[in-house]
């Protein structure tokens, strides 16, 4: 019979086999000549990143992946710049810590109406909401790309419990690859799929998954059926040590 630590190290291994995310991102970087991540580290989101900062900031110390930074604002996003300007806040952050690498985590919130440049206001699910809303993915994008930062990974967002939010992350993620494409970011912008990480199915909400580092089953979704727990952000976390900085992975 084999040992824990075996099927451990077992798990792991089959986690990192299947990950498309592991695999897609890896192929990029051979086939579009993505440099590898460099430091300073920035992590930046809305709720979704709340946790997940907390454990990036952590994890990535103890991994002496350094400096590393995260900040997050609950119920923020870029529907409402008038509640909360996000391309203030990226500019101050940016040249607070001049960071290479940055994480995003950002729209979990944008499921409302927009508020348009013009002043008047675009009803989400309209004609109009999608294309303006895919400039404002883009602009954020373009902003820490002219930042300095040689590499944004974007934070797809895994499948969520209730149908309304489901639909909104499926618009969400589009919109962000959509973006992640175009010919002056798609050889500095990548994308980790969350829910290859958080489901045996990404396509379909799970509460829970087996902890690869210990094999044992771990509830990765706050019971809101839409955030990570702590042991969901841990998990997604060691997953980004691993994809990202495979050298300094434990």
């Amino acid at each position: 019979m084999r040992s824990a630590a075996a099927l451990s190290a077992l798990s792991l291994m089959a986690v990192l086999a299947v990950s498309p995310a592991f695999a897609a991102d890896k192929g990029n970087q051979k086939k579009l000549d993505i440099p590898e991540p460099e430091t300073p580290v920035l992590a930046i989101g809305d709720s979704m990143m709340r946790i997940l900062g907390n454990q990036i900031e952590k994890q990535f110390k103890a991994a002496e992946i350094t400096p590393v930074a995260a900040f997050s604002s609950l119920g923020s996003g870029l529907v409402r710049p008038s509640v909360f300007d996000w391309t203030a806040k990226i500019a101050e952050l940016v040249a607070t810590n001049q960071p290479k690498t940055v994480f995003v985590a950002l729209g979990t919130n944008d499921r409302q109406t927009m508020e348009a440049v013009d002043g008047s206001v675009i009803a989400y699910g309209t004609p109009e909401w999608e294309p303006e809303y895919a400039k404002r993915i883009g602009g954020v994008m373009d902003q820490l790309l002219e930042g300095g930062a040689t590499r944004v990974v974007w934070l797809l967002l895994p499948a969520m419990k209730a149908p309304a939010n489901q639909e909104h992350a499926e618009l969400l993620n589009a919109v962000v690859t959509r973006e992640a494409q175009a010919e002056s970011r798609k050889d500095k912008v990548s994308l980790l799929d969350l829910g290859k990480l958080l489901s045996r199915n990404p396509k379909k909400y799970s509460a829970g998954v087996m902890d690869p580092a210990t094999g044992e089953f771990i509830t990765v979704r706050d019971p809101d059926g839409v955030h990570l727990t702590a042991d969901g952000a841990k998990l997604v976390t060691r997953s980004m040590i691993r994809i990202y900085w495979p050298d300094k992975a434990k």
